[in-house]
């Protein structure tokens, strides 16, 4: 299900008794999109997305309209089942100043990336790469600390591959 979502997260509500009524409310006033979906479930809403990006605004809407009451766990990679497990491989990019290039090409390798293409244009540096997605999780915040707010990025969806080793279990969830 969703094989192109490798994303998934759970939404709850602290005091709500009933976590699937939550969900179906919390899902009615969503817009779902090709980069996320929604889906009421019994433990909450469970977002599914393309990339983490996808998901902050359907969370900015559940917590505008819920406040501090909602929950929203930890982002979980999903693996596709079967002998081998396989994981979702990632199409990175990301553009930055060029004073910025070695901080970004070294958190890319940092984080186990295979350097596709590096450009300069101008000021601008550009990379194209590409890593596992549990080797991605939290890559915006941390480049955008990195170079000054001044890093953009875009990660896509490349391919599934065979887990080289097993992830965490708290980083992955199994598609279904």
């Amino acid at each position: 299900m969703y094989f192109q979502l490798p994303l998934e997260q759970l939404v709850r509500h602290r005091e709500r008794p009933s976590q699937i009524e939550f969900a179906r409310q919390a899902a009615e006033v969503l817009d779902e999109t090709d980069e996320v979906r929604f889906e009421p479930t019994e433990r909450g809403l469970a977002l599914f997305a393309a990339h983490e990006e996808a998901l902050r605004p359907p969370l900015a809407v559940i917590r505008d309209r819920y406040g501090e009451a909602v929950e929203a766990r930890p982002p979980r990679v999903r693996l596709l089942p079967g002998h081998p497990l396989q994981e979702p491989v990632m199409a990175v990019r990301v553009t930055v100043p060029r004073e910025h290039a070695p901080a970004a090409l070294r958190e890319l390798r940092d984080r186990g990336a295979r350097i596709l293409e590096e450009c300069r244009r101008g000021r601008i540096f550009i990379v194209r790469a590409e890593a596992p997605l549990r080797e991605l999780l939290g890559i915006g915040k941390r480049m955008a600390r990195l170079t000054d707010g001044t890093a953009a990025h875009s990660i896509r969806l490349s391919r599934y591959l065979p887990v080289e080793s097993a992830p965490p279990d708290a980083a992955r969830a199994r598609l279904s």
